[in-house]
């Protein structure tokens, strides 16, 4: 079974409001996913597939699980306006 631990990290990414620099909040939110875990912050990089939903791997449940974490995180420290643009997207990597 994967395991997935999740480190509490000491300080709050930065928060984007649409307005200020996306590619500096972009790699403020990268190093800081990437503080929580190595895995969840590939999950900014790269998609993942379940090949059957119905009867999950150990593995394809550990990826959902990163990509959970991940929009999580992302979602919020987005503005409510940013977050209306990408609430439907269901991967991280697509948000």
């Amino acid at each position: 079974m994967v395991q997935i631990v999740f480190n509490l990290v000491g300080c709050k990414p930065p928060f984007f409001d649409g307005t200020s620099s996306f590619d500096y909040w972009k790699r403020k939110i990268n190093m800081y996913l990437g503080s929580i875990n190595e895995r969840v912050w590939e999950f900014t990089k790269n998609n993942f597939v379940i090949l059957d939903p119905a009867n999950p791997t150990d593995n394809e449940r550990a990826n959902k699980q990163c990509n959970t974490m991940t929009l999580n995180t992302i979602y919020n420290y987005i503005d409510s306006k940013v977050f209306e643009q990408v609430k439907d997207l269901e991967k991280a990597s697509e948000v």
